[in-house]
């Protein structure tokens, strides 16, 4: 059988040749469906169209969209996937003690300008992290207060579109959205699991392997640390703590029941350092790694399922993916 190699963001996946698959352009991203299933078409149609649907209430770039409406108005009525999404996330907050925070919007807007902030301007959008609240028709929000549910998004686009299969009868499937988000639902034939070559802190490279079966994943990277491409580059995730980016070129793996929850939980792997293995790990059902330019690192849990295998020396994306073809 010959073998699929596809690129998903940090990932490399290895698929059977009899799979079908459909892959849309949504979110600023490529959501792929690989059904190893016969199912009806419905029910990949629902999953772009709910992504469509998310888009439409989540994206920052849409001056049409909820989260525009919400952030320029300082809150006001709220859509069922607007309430529901952030109720998943500010639990997610409190669980993981502010590490992940989707009120950080003020703070990564002033990052993505192309000038650096002063000191001032990062404590006045600090200041404006955590202001956020649901109320029985909607949201609330601080002064300057802005959401931002860049990534987030993604792994509720997945969760959701991982029902519609379930729902059709979908056994063996797999549902990667962009750089993050991803659900692996069985196996595929004569496998016993999906699995990837997962990309180091050089992006050129894979480190390890990872294998995933009725379980998600998000694989979360900071590119633009140490080994900033230019004088302004910086890393894209802003730890909510500090409201500076994160410095250090590294690559956070956390496997988990839900695309969403590890979204959030590979931001707080990254935002909390080697010692958030075992923060992360000690929720129950969770397994987590971070690959740096000195190594991999894996918890307890991820080292004890074998879920993700280092390799003995890192190797070339281009290799890997000819070796595949």
């Amino acid at each position: 059988m010959r073998a699929l190699a596809l690129v998903i963001g940090a990932l490399a996946v290895v698929t059977g040749a009899q799979a079908a698959t459909q892959v849309h352009y949504v979110m600023g991203a490529f959501l792929r469906v690989t059904v190893d299933d016969d199912v009806p078409a419905r029910a990949l149609d629902a999953c772009f169209s709910d992504a469509r649907a998310l888009d439409r209430t989540f994206s920052r770039y849409d001056a049409g969209s909820e989260l525009t409406r919400l952030n320029a108005a300082g809150g006001g009525p709220a859509g069922p996937s607007m309430r529901s999404g952030l109720a998943s996330a500010l639990e997610l907050e409190r669980t993981t003690d502010g590490a992940f925070d989707v009120s950080v919007g003020a703070l990564t807007r002033l990052w993505r300008r192309p000038s650096r902030p002063d000191a001032d301007e990062i404590a006045t959008a600090r200041a404006t992290v955590g202001a956020v609240a649901l109320t029985p028709d909607g949201v609330r929000l601080g002064r300057g207060t802005e959401l931002d549910f860049d990534g987030f998004a993604k792994g509720l686009a997945v969760d959701a579109c991982v029902a519609h299969l379930r729902a059709a009868g979908a056994r063996r499937a797999l549902v990667s959205f962009g750089e993050s988000s991803i659900y692996a639902l069985g196996a595929p034939r004569d496998a016993m699991a999906w699995t990837f070559d997962v990309r180091g802190p050089d992006p050129e490279t894979v480190v390890a392997r990872l294998r995933l079966r009725d379980q998600a994943a998000s694989v979360s990277a900071v590119y633009g640390g140490e080994g900033k491409r230019s004088r302004n580059a910086v890393g894209h995730i802003v730890d909510p703590r500090s409201g500076r980016p994160l410095a250090q070129d590294v690559v956070g793996v956390v496997v988990a029941p839900s695309a969403a929850s590890a979204e959030a939980l590979s931001k707080a792997v990254l935002v909390w350092g080697l010692g958030g293995l075992a923060r992360v790990e000690r929720l129950g059902g969770v397994r987590a790694a971070r690959l740096t330019r000195s190594g991999v690192a894996c918890g307890r849990e991820m080292q004890r399922a074998r879920a993700l295998v280092a390799f003995d020396h890192p190797r070339s994306l281009d290799v890997v993916q000819a070796a595949l073809r």
